[in-house]
């Protein structure tokens, strides 16, 4: 269902086509929302055949028509009995967190990559957030309580990026010779 809430979220602000609706993917929501224009389309399909949505056509010259999504009354009851549920909240799980119960004979060139690129993506995404915050709450004052909602979403997918870069950090700086090898154990002993 989640896709499904955050499109309806999104139609519920504006009527648009896949496209726009993607648009504002990557301009406002990139920071708690990813999905592929793929599944857009497909969810999008999904909901007008569940008449959350209307489709109107649009015809356009040398160009197939353009379809506009907006929100009916059925899928605002649907946004509202999303937002009234309580969601499962899932708990972190991460390969690279696996990996650490096998730091002894993970190759130290290996772990120092990882932990490099993973220091890359998290300073794109902080640098990401800078630019929605920029672009989207440079007067957060002058914004009403609707308008600052999401910004909260942003304040926190900052501060919890920060963290994993100050923790990605620590682990560069960690010298990894403190850590003593453990002999492989075998399964069932």
């Amino acid at each position: 269902m989640s896709l499904r809430g955050v499109l309806l979220v999104t139609l519920r602000r504006e009527p648009g086509s896949g496209y726009d609706v993607l648009q504002r993917f990557k301009a406002g929501m990139a920071h708690v929302w990813h999905a592929s224009h793929q599944q857009v389309y497909r969810e999008l399909d999904k909901m007008r055949n569940a008449d959350l949505v209307r489709c109107e056509s649009i015809a356009q010259q040398d160009r197939p028509d353009k379809k506009i999504y907006s929100i009916t009354e059925l899928g605002i009851n649907e946004l509202h009995a999303w937002l009234s549920e309580p969601l499962d909240h899932a708990p972190v799980r991460s390969p690279l967190f696996a990996k650490f119960f096998a730091w002894e004979v993970w190759p130290e060139e290996a772990r120092e990559k990882e932990f490099q690129t993973l220091k890359q993506e998290l300073e794109q995404r902080l640098a990401m957030y800078k630019t929605i915050e920029t672009m989207w709450f440079s007067a957060p004052e002058q914004l009403t309580d609707a308008e600052r909602a999401p910004l909260y979403t942003l304040q926190l997918g900052q501060r919890l990026t920060h963290t994993w870069l100050v923790w990605v950090e620590e682990r560069l700086n960690t010298p990894h010779k403190l850590v003593k090898s453990l002999p492989a154990r075998t399964v069932g002993k």
